[in-house]
């Protein structure tokens, strides 16, 4: 009876462990900032996106967000918080339509941008997906 049960245990583990979503994000999931557009992402309220940036020398910064034509409006909420890598806050910004504006002119070094809030929705659909535009001088 005990090895029926542990078996089961174990192929019960095995099979519903992929069925757990991983809502946050751990450092080494952080995705890395270029310049460009990165691409859409759905946020969800509780579970911020966290970016690195890395800058070789000194620059001008100017990181914007942006979202499906049309569904930019005051129900998406959106807040940015870009960091050095001691943590300490260098610019911190609280969109009023969903879109925010980072511009600065940052040191050579190690930064990380956390967004929070919420894009609007759930699931896949374009409508609710946010992207980040980084302009580097």
């Amino acid at each position: 009876m005990k090895i029926k049960i542990a078996l089961a245990t174990a192929i019960i583990s095995i099979v519903a462990t992929p069925a757990f979503a991983n809502f946050g994000h751990t450092e080494s999931q952080d995705r890395q900032l270029t310049e460009g557009v990165t691409s859409g992402e759905i946020l969800t309220n509780g579970f911020p996106h966290e970016y690195a940036l890395s800058l070789s020398e000194s620059s001008v910064v100017k990181i914007a967000s942006d979202h499906f034509p049309g569904s930019s409006s005051i129900t998406l909420r959106m807040k940015a918080k870009l960091m050095n890598d001691s943590g300490k806050i260098i610019a911190e910004v609280d969109s009023l339509n969903g879109d925010f504006t980072i511009d600065e002119k940052l040191d050579q070094g190690e930064y990380r941008l956390m967004v929070s809030g919420d894009s609007g929705g759930l699931g896949d659909s374009d409508m609710h997906q946010y992207s980040l535009h980084v302009d580097i001088q």
